[in-house]
């Protein structure tokens, strides 16, 4: 088989806290993404220690991968190691239940202990390398603690400079707005990396996800005409009682990273982002700033939740070539149990 020369569509990094099922929504949008050779999914991380919570984030992920996921070469989730576990929704468990005809569990969950999953910051560097320069995004869903940590990880801070253009951050409110819990979670990480991320970064606040919530019924008509066993699916009928439709932080940020040129969103004159003590986020215009916020256009509202559908509900496509090949041959050391 043969591929096209030439670099290859971006890569996109997704770090999240996955406490609400946008952050699950948001990982179907990049590998609809990828679907679609908008971007390829380099790894997706956790910034906080939960099990229960990285089996499924690794099965979502297997799903999407096909029979590659059954491989070595899928980079294991990576997951914080530090700090509180936090709550742990049905809808990461409740999948895991659902059985096949023959009995058999229709998803397999792989992550039984620390050692299953990955260090972030070694998964990070490691596939950093792997990019062309500039040529990857990142996009944080979630308390900004494992992307703090690795600013002071050896060699990462260079790599985020040459191989990221951009951030896209789902927090805040803007221009003003009251304190956000995904800031409020660490908020001096917050605050370093608004401070300090070489690259320019955009804010997703909280009111562009709340007006553009993701369609529920969508559930059982596209993603049951797609596929007939979807985990996105059954973790959204297992976080709330249906029909519903969930806030779309997250998936406003995937979307827009993997698409930043198509005009889904308007964009704020450049400036700098702030935290405040109590969590509150303000912005200040700036020529000299690095720092946008997106802003919704209400004419295009139906066309967003009309990509956010297909994406999210699309049959996996498994990539053409492997991921991240360059690293195939020096795979990301898996956490050792402490």
């Amino acid at each position: 088989m043969q591929f096209a020369k030439g670099k290859p569509s971006a890569g996109a990094f997704f770090d999240s806290d996955f406490s609400t099922i946008d952050s699950v929504l948001a990982t179907a949008i990049l590998f609809g993404l990828q679907g679609k050779n908008d971007c390829r999914v380099a790894i997706v991380s956790m910034s906080r220690p939960n099990l229960a919570v990285a089996g499924f984030a690794d099965a979502v992920e297997r799903f999407y991968r096909g029979p590659a996921g059954n491989f070595s070469q899928v980079p294991p989730i990576g997951m914080r190691t530090e700090g509180p576990a936090g709550g742990t929704s049905p809808a990461f468990t409740v999948p895991f239940q659902k059985k096949n005809p023959d009995g058999t569990p229709v998803y397999k969950n792989q992550v039984k202990s620390v050692i299953d999953t990955g260090d972030p910051c070694t998964l990070l560097r490691n596939y950093l390398e792997a990019q062309y320069d500039q040529n990857a995004f990142f996009v944080l869903g979630g308390p900004a603690s494992n992307l703090t940590e690795a600013l002071d990880f050896p060699g990462i801070p260079d790599l985020i400079a040459a191989k990221i253009k951009y951030l896209v951050v789902s927090a805040g409110s803007f221009p003003k707005g009251p304190p956000d819990t995904r800031i409020t979670a660490d908020i001096a990480a917050a605050r370093r990396v608004f401070a300090e991320w070489p690259t320019p970064v955009v804010a997703c606040g909280r009111e562009v996800g709340a007006d553009l919530p993701f369609p529920g019924a969508s559930i059982d008509k596209e993603f049951a005409e797609a596929v007939k066993d979807n985990p996105i699916a059954d973790a959204y009928r297992a976080y709330q009682t249906m029909p519903y439709n969930a806030p779309s932080w997250d998936l406003a940020a995937a979307l827009y990273a993997g698409r930043p040129k198509e005009g889904y969103f308007k964009l704020s004159d450049p400036g700098t982002i702030s935290i405040h003590d109590d969590g509150r986020t303000s912005f200040l215009a700036s020529d000299k700033g690095k720092h946008q916020y997106l802003i919704l256009d209400p004419a295009q509202k139906d066309r967003i939740l009309k990509t956010y559908v297909e994406l999210t509900s699309a049959k996996p496509v498994p990539p053409r070539r492997r991921p991240d090949a360059a690293v195939d041959a020096q795979q990301p050391d898996q956490q050792k149990p402490k």
